[in-house]
């Protein structure tokens, strides 16, 4: 019977598949993300420290620690992404990132700009991505690098299209204008996207990207209609495996190094005789470079090995951290090292669907925020080591060297890296 209504289903004309959609707006919101927060906040890394008159060390930590609070967080936003659903995740995460941005441009002392930056903003911006990815990992199976990649790819066309739009605004006015004028936008924009998120129902799943090729529509308590999918590791069963915890510090080590550099960015390149607005056009060129790389990456990752396919991004890690140390000063080795790093960038949402790929879709928010718990610590460490670095020698060729090999160390990782076995249930 099963068989016959598959067969019915593949005579039937191709509807647009809705997953899509649930694709298009995740990729609106890193837009937002990307433009305003994650590619955004580097244009701020300068003036921030002209304000406050404060170490690049002192910095660091602030950024570095967001990272760390996003992990700690982790276990229990996914737990509740996972009981109540995406949609109240992101649209409490929009709320609180946009009240935030707006307190931001309001503080007037290093203190206070802590308080908001690491006890709202850094909120507000973590929360969305467990429901956003929570979400596209129930609509894709087959295609769930790509469908991951594609929303992603959102985030680098926000960081050409939004980021100089922010760095105008920050050196031709103030950050602080900058910053209100981000939250304002956030609200204003993601609020409304925030209430189209959903979770598919019934037998909307597309039947090729359903494990084994069959969904079977089931109640919850409360009579909602869910789907449940075969294949699915619980909580304890996935945290029993060997490959959960390589495939946590792997992530790690590869955020850890990105952290560091996208943290450092504009002064990493100003280190190396690239003026501050030059810098800040890089960062916006290095999103239109990462655009191609992170839709090109999900596709290969798809059709190949996500786990190897992540490999090869960090050998491109590799060449941009090892260009930046060794590479000539000038223009030159900023275009070189945008392109590289645009390239290691590539797998970063393919690195996250690895969790869906190996444990299923029941658990996978909770499992994403574990995996966010133990890599936070490691991110935390990378731009705070950085900025030390700098504090201590004036340059920031040690700190290159340390990244690289942090990048080799995860290419092994995810080389070596193998599916789990099947949970063994009585």
């Amino acid at each position: 019977m099963e068989q016959e209504q598959l067969q019915h289903e593949a005579k039937r004309p191709r509807d647009f598949y809705k997953g899509w959609r649930i694709v298009i707006i995740s990729g609106l919101f890193q837009l937002l993300f990307g433009g305003l927060y994650h590619t955004g906040l580097s244009v701020y890394f300068l003036p921030l420290i002209r304000t406050f008159e404060v170490s690049r060390t002192k910095l660091s930590f602030a950024f570095a620690v967001r990272s760390l609070e996003g992990g700690a967080e982790g276990p229990l936003a996914g737990y509740l992404t996972d009981r109540i659903g995406p949609r109240i995740i992101v649209v409490a995460g929009v709320i609180i990132g946009g009240a935030g941005f707006i307190l931001l441009g309001l503080v007037h002392s290093y203190l206070t700009f802590l308080l908001v930056f690491l006890g709202v903003l850094a909120v507000g911006f973590s929360l969305p991505f467990h429901g956003l990815m929570a979400t596209i990992n129930f609509w894709f199976r087959r295609r769930l690098g790509t469908a991951m990649s594609l929303a992603a790819s959102g985030s680098a066309i926000g960081g050409f299209l939004v980021t100089p739009i922010i760095a105008w605004i920050v050196l031709s006015y103030s950050w602080r204008a900058a910053a209100i004028l981000s939250g304002v936008t956030m609200l204003v924009v993601g609020l409304p996207l925030a209430l189209l998120v959903r979770k598919p129902v019934g037998d909307e799943a597309a039947p090729e990207d359903r494990p084994g090729g069959l969904a079977h529509p089931s109640t919850d308590a409360g009579g909602a209609s869910l789907t449940t999918f075969y294949g699915d590791f619980t909580v304890k069963e996935a945290m029993r495996t060997r490959v959960f915890w390589v495939l946590a510090l792997a992530i790690g080590l590869r955020l850890m190094a990105q952290s560091a550099l996208s943290v450092h960015f504009v002064p990493m390149l100003v280190s190396r005789g690239i003026g501050e607005g030059t810098a800040a056009i890089l960062l916006s060129v290095s999103a239109v470079v990462r655009l191609p790389a992170v839709i090109v990456g999900g596709l290969v990752a798809d059709k190949w090995s996500r786990s190897r396919a992540s490999a090869m991004a960090m050998v491109l890690g590799i060449a941009a951290a090892g260009y930046l140390a060794f590479g000539p000063a000038g223009l030159l080795t900023g275009i070189v090292f945008v392109i590289l790093f645009a390239g290691a960038e590539s797998c970063n949402t393919v690195t996250w669907a690895l969790i869906g790929e190996f444990f299923g879709r029941r658990n996978f928010a909770f499992l994403r925020g574990m995996v966010t718990l133990l890599q936070s610590v490691l991110s935390f460490l990378g731009p705070v080591v950085a900025g030390f670095i700098y504090d201590s020698t004036q340059s920031y060729r040690i700190a290159f060297i340390a990244i690289g090999v942090t990048y080799v160390v995860a290419t092994i990782l995810y080389w070596s890296m193998r599916p789990p076995a099947a949970a063994r249930r009585d």
